[in-house]
């Protein structure tokens, strides 16, 4: 990984594409990127004395609430790539960041937007984010979508897919499953001949609830064609944790 940054504006790192990020075909899986926006998104509010130490402090965090990501094409192993990062302020009680990624060429290959709340850890209610982003470099960029990110609709039937049972490995440092183990089980849970014929376009989810150790959760899904719809609850209460849409290509 290499740190390119001349202000705090738009903060950018340089990625290789490693083996262990790969899929059977040698692509960078989705998951994988989604791990280097979450890195990226987290070093450079550790810049500005907005990071994890720093509100853990105070006795709160960054919860990612909402995510879309457009992959325009798919890195491969040992690319590399340059992920850019920069906060479009807030709305509400979101703080909001977008990600650009470009290849070696300096052509962009994905496109994300994000949505972020700020968590009390210890009542977990949402905190406004304006005092804790007053001092955050903004950018003035044209927004890199033309709809802004909202509450997704599920349309389509879902039926059951699988069980997941939660783990000690899908636990972050806020004591709940990480984000990106979420968009795992999702993918996993999508037919192989979709995986294996098709690519994913675009990916959006919503992060409702979280999800603590031995919790238990049941995926469920449409009939996927060119676009899955995917929910996935507590076993036992029927809680929503989260919901996703991919778009195939």
């Amino acid at each position: 990984m290499e740190t390119v940054n001349e202000n705090l504006t738009t903060y950018k790192e340089c990625f290789q594409i490693g083996s262990f990020d790969t899929d059977l075909n040698g692509k960078a899986k989705l998951t994988s990127i989604c791990n280097y926006l979450q890195e990226i998104a987290g070093n450079h509010v550790d810049l500005i004395h907005q990071g994890v130490d720093d509100l853990k402090a105070n006795n709160m965090a960054w919860v990612l609430s909402r995510l879309r990501l457009k992959m325009l094409h798919f890195p491969v192993w040992k690319d590399k790539i340059e992920i850019k990062t920069w906060s479009i302020g807030t709305d509400g009680l979101f703080g909001n960041r977008e990600f650009e990624i470009s290849n070696s060429r300096g052509e962009t290959i994905a496109i994300a937007s994000s949505s972020w709340l700020v968590i009390n850890t210890l009542n977990k209610r949402p905190v406004r984010p304006q005092k804790i982003v007053e001092n955050m470099p903004m950018n003035m960029a044209s927004p890199l979508f033309e709809n802004s990110l909202g509450k997704l609709q599920i349309n389509e039937e879902l039926f059951p897919k699988e069980n997941i049972l939660i783990h000690y490995s899908d636990i972050d440092i806020n004591q709940h499953v990480n984000n990106v183990k979420y968009i795992k089980w999702i993918i996993d849970s999508c037919p192989l001949e979709l995986l294996t014929h098709k690519e994913i376009e675009q990916l959006e989810i919503n992060f409702l609830h979280e999800t603590k150790l031995n919790d238990e959760l049941k995926i469920f899904q449409s009939n996927p064609t060119n676009r899955s719809e995917i929910v996935l609850k507590n076993n036992n209460t029927n809680r929503e944790h989260c919901r996703a849409i991919i778009n195939w290509k």
